[in-house]
Formats: C-alpha cells, structure tokens, sequence
C-alpha cells in the first residue's frame, strides 16, 4: 500500500495568510517543510481522503492523475476538508472527459452537509441518483462502528467527536494485510473507539496534532494528547517496532517550525508528516 501525504495544514495553510507569529516568520523564511497545504492524503493513487481545497493542485504537484482518482473517503464537510467547487467540476457545463467513476464514501451528515455546500455552487443534489449517473459516482454512507468494503479496500468508520452535527469521522483503511488509521479532526477517543481500534494492529498511523505542548483551543489534538494515544497504543499491541507513526493537520498554535516539531516528536516515538511525502507498507 502507498500514502501520499498532499497536505498537512489544519483550517488554514502554513504560514497563515497575515499572521506575523514567530513561527509563522520562520515558516516563510525557511520554506521547505514549513509549508503546508491543507490535510488530505491519497492511497496508491485512487483513494482520495478528503476532497480539499488543496487537494487537486496537491495531486498535481507529486505526480497523481486527478482524474484516475476511484474513491473518495470524506472524513468530514468542514471547507477545509471538502472544496464543493472541485466536485461540481464534474458536470458536463466544465466540459470534462472521460470521468472516472467516483465512490464516496461518508457519513450521513457529512453527505447532507455537502450537498448544501455543493447547492451554492450549482444546482445539483448530491443524494439523487439522476446526478449520481450525470456525473458518474455513487454515494454509500457509513457510520460509527461500520465496517465496509468497496473493492479490495476495508473502511472501518469511527467517531472523532470533532463535530458530532455532522458525524465527522476518522477511518481505519485496510488492504489485504496492511492497516492504516487516519485520524485527522480528532476531539477525542471515547472507550466504544479505543475498543474498535484495539482490534487491530497497524502498519501506519496518523494523528491530528493541531495544537502544540501545553496548548489547545479545542476541537482537535494537541501534542501531549498524541504522546498519550500514541503510548497507550503501543502498550496494547496496535503499534509495533514496525509501525510508521505522524502527527499531522498541524497549526502554528503551540507548535514550531518542522525541524524542532521534529526532534520534539521523535523524542517520543513518532514522526511529524510534511507535504509530498510518500510511503509504501
């Protein structure tokens, strides 16, 4: 299985537009891995997961055809997850080729809450099976605890508590014997997820650290809160010696420059993610 990491910003790319931190300053005088687009990630090149506003450029940039992209794994609908605009490109009216049929995959709230956005850009309902075959995709909802499979892929869904209004999720990926948990947009890991994932041992794992050390504003991970999953996981046996362990969808708020959020992270047993990285497990 290969991973492609398009984009490890949170709400807003790295160095923040008119932000003027000392982290923000450094990010710019440095570049580099300092640079961050917004969080999404691709799987062997046709599982994208999460549609985002920098999600094609990204794809564009490290070598990935957009347009043989299969699935679409929607962790959630907040606008820096999901870009409608990028979706409503399917229509015919952009006079698009040759469309590759499009699996999407989502929660039930998410999926409304992206037709709403997808409504303001045109005039189309994602859930009607007229534009489902207008546009070449089918919709398959899934919820916490679900455990489905679409073409050799394994999903298992499970509730981030980042947005409970839309259903926001994180997700389990497997393919043949590689498992793979994505957990962007994390609140937190009640006791029914920590029972889910410890069925499971893990070949790679991705962890939202929005925040840094000491600080949180809320609604997402903070470095100390990794430390303390990433710990409890491999005392339980879901990391191993083997296990390929990231942070990700980081912020400058409490966090650093890459080299220092580096060392910091290494310290304690995983590894902060960067844009165009890629690996293969």
């Amino acid at each position: 299985m290969k991973i492609t990491i398009l984009g490890t910003a949170a709400a807003t790319s790295m160095p923040l537009a008119f932000c003027n931190c000392t982290v923000c300053k450094k990010a710019r005088l440095l570049g580099g891995k300092n640079f961050r687009k917004r969080a999404s990630a691709v799987i062997n090149d046709e599982l994208l997961i999460d549609l985002g506003p920098d999600s094609v450029n990204a794809c564009s940039m490290y070598g990935i055809d957009n347009g043989s992209i299969k699935y679409l794994l929607q962790t959630h609908s907040h606008s820096d997850h999901f870009d409608a605009g990028h979706f409503v490109t399917r229509m015919s009216a952009y006079a698009v080729k040759d469309l590759t049929h499009l699996s999407i995959i989502c929660s039930a709230g998410t999926a409304d809450d992206m037709n709403h956005m997808i409504k303001e850009n045109e005039d189309i309902d994602l859930c009607s099976k007229k534009w489902m075959e207008d546009l070449n995709y089918d919709l398959r909802l899934i919820k916490h605890g679900d455990n489905i499979e679409v073409d050799g892929y394994k999903i298992i869904a499970i509730d981030s508590r980042h947005d409970t209004n839309i259903e926001s999720m994180i997700y389990i990926i497997a393919q043949e014997d590689k498992y793979v948990l994505y957990g962007t947009d994390l609140l937190e890991l009640t006791d029914e997820a920590w029972e889910i994932l410890g069925r499971y041992k893990f070949d790679a794992v991705f962890f939202d650290q929005t925040y840094g050390a000491g600080y949180n504003a809320g609604g997402h991970l903070d470095a100390d809160m990794v430390n303390e999953y990433v710990s409890r996981m491999k005392v339980s046996g879901m990391i191993g010696a083997r296990t390929l362990v990231f942070a990700t969808h980081i912020s400058h708020e409490g966090n650093d420059i890459h080299e220092a959020m580096e060392t910091m992270a290494a310290a304690n047993g995983y590894h902060i993610a960067y844009d165009g990285m890629s690996i293969e497990i």
